[in-house]
């Protein structure tokens, strides 16, 4: 028996598209089992997409106290209500249910438009009453990578007003044109080339551009008062790093701790050392015809949905520059849409 199950409405809201997801019962092999159901098939139900007009990519997502919710967007404009028309990252609220929701400016949020800075956001959460939002940088003033490392922001009325925090938990008022919102150093930034890699030469990050796990409202679903956090391996970035620290020291380094390894009965073991961290799980490095991902690839969403029971991760691959070799000038070119990327759902 086949029973078909709907993401929860805010959900719908948050990708704007409505995914279903259908379930076996627990017979395995012939043989019932007392383990929950688990997800066979994904469809998408095209009929309930709702264009808006626009244009901006990213859009990382996540559920805040007052029942709205906060996305980023990088390269695009949502509303039009700001200038330039053109914005290299931005936050925006969206209020109501899918079939009547509502888009609006979050005002004061550090402007990061233009040359000068090439920052792009990604990570952003909601917990604890506050709102946190991880910044990546380009090496250069323009679109490229790898990034180097994050800033990050929080805001602890909902919007309102927003700090950079460092790695020591300090914070400091960010205002939106702030001439510190563009510093790039060691006392500024949160994560800045720290750790690295090579490819097969060139060096990238771990950290560099995050997503953290979207635990219900205001992480209020947290069954261990953790907040987790994912990140692709900068110079291998099929191979998927997660970091985790408690939610009322999210802002502080330090208490940060990073997966290791899975020990004796795949419990998962902790270190404080991001040197020995290891992989959670590791995804292609090609696809059949042998074509290479690029850098700019798996960073994932991942979504506690608590009428089914189950974490959903999203995720897919970018491929590498326009030969899609393993090479550095291929893996870390600009150009990672030669062809069509991958897309694929766990659980």
């Amino acid at each position: 028996m086949n029973v078909d199950f709907r993401i929860s409405r805010k959900l719908v809201v948050a990708a704007l598209l409505v995914c279903l997801t259908i379930f076996e019962s627990g017979i395995v092999s012939g043989q019932t089992t007392s383990q929950k159901p688990v997800p066979a098939t994904v469809s998408f139900q095209k009929e309930t997409l709702k264009r808006i007009g626009r244009a901006g990519d990213n859009w990382c997502i996540t559920w805040a106290k007052d029942d709205s919710q906060i996305t980023n967007m990088c390269d695009g404009n949502w509303t039009g209500g700001q200038e330039p028309s053109f914005i290299h990252n931005n936050v925006y609220r969206i209020t109501g249910e899918a079939d009547s929701f509502k888009k609006s400016d979050i005002l004061n949020y550090p402007d990061f438009s233009g040359e000068e800075g090439s920052w792009f956001g990604y990570g952003i959460v909601a917990v604890d009453d506050n709102v946190y939002s991880a910044i990546s940088k380009t090496p250069g003033t323009s679109w490229s990578g790898p990034f180097t490392g994050i800033k990050f922001l929080k805001s602890g009325d909902n919007g309102e007003t927003w700090h950079r925090v460092n790695r020591l938990g300090q914070e400091r008022l960010l205002e939106e044109k702030s001439r510190l919102r563009n510093v790039v150093n060691a006392e500024e930034m949160f994560f800045l080339k720290e750790h690295g890699l090579p490819h097969k030469e060139q060096e990238a990050y771990p950290f560099s551009f995050v997503s953290f796990v979207q635990n219900g409202q205001d992480g209020s679903a947290s069954n261990d008062g953790f907040v987790y956090i994912y990140s692709p391996e900068g110079a291998h970035s099929h191979k998927l790093t997660l970091a985790r620290v408690p939610q009322k020291s999210l802002g502080v380094r330090d208490q940060w701790q990073y997966f290791a390894r899975f020990g004796e009965d795949q419990v998962p073991v902790w270190t404080d050392d991001i040197e020995k961290r290891g992989y959670v799980h590791e995804f292609p490095d090609r696809n059949e015809e042998g074509q290479f991902f690029g850098w700019y690839s798996w960073l994932p969403s991942v979504v506690w949905n608590d009428g089914l029971g189950f974490y959903i991760m999203v995720n897919g691959g970018t491929y590498g520059g326009h030969g899609m070799t393993d090479s550095d000038k291929d893996y870390y070119h600009r150009w990672m849409h030669t062809e069509t990327g991958s897309l694929g759902f766990w659980y």
